[in-house]
């Protein structure tokens, strides 16, 4: 799901007038807040979420929340060690969600 996640923002996500697509954001959100170390981004992700919905996005929480969550993402992927490939995997998505958020300035 994180290679399908990285692909779809890489790939461009539709961000304005309500109509985001949120299921793959839904199912971040369910999976993160199962978990007590992952439950503030799972928090953070509801907030994107909700503001994504709305009928007019506001551009500048979805940048500030796209940048939070990136920031979060590379907190994270320190935390999880330097083994593996989950943390090139993170901080390929901290890239994304940073890139999308400099698209939308």
């Amino acid at each position: 799901m994180l290679d399908t996640t990285i692909d779809t923002l890489t790939n461009g996500v539709a961000v304005d007038g309500g109509q985001a697509d949120t299921n793959l954001l839904q199912k971040w959100i369910d999976i993160l807040k199962q978990n007590e170390n992952t439950q503030p981004l799972g928090e953070k992700l509801s907030e994107l979420s909700d503001a994504l919905t709305t009928q007019s996005p506001d551009q500048a929480t979805t940048q500030r929340l796209l940048n939070e969550i990136a920031d979060d993402t590379t907190e994270f992927a320190t935390q999880v060690g330097p083994e593996g490939e989950l943390p090139p995997q993170l901080e390929a998505l901290a890239a994304a969600l940073r890139n999308l958020a400099i698209q939308l300035s």
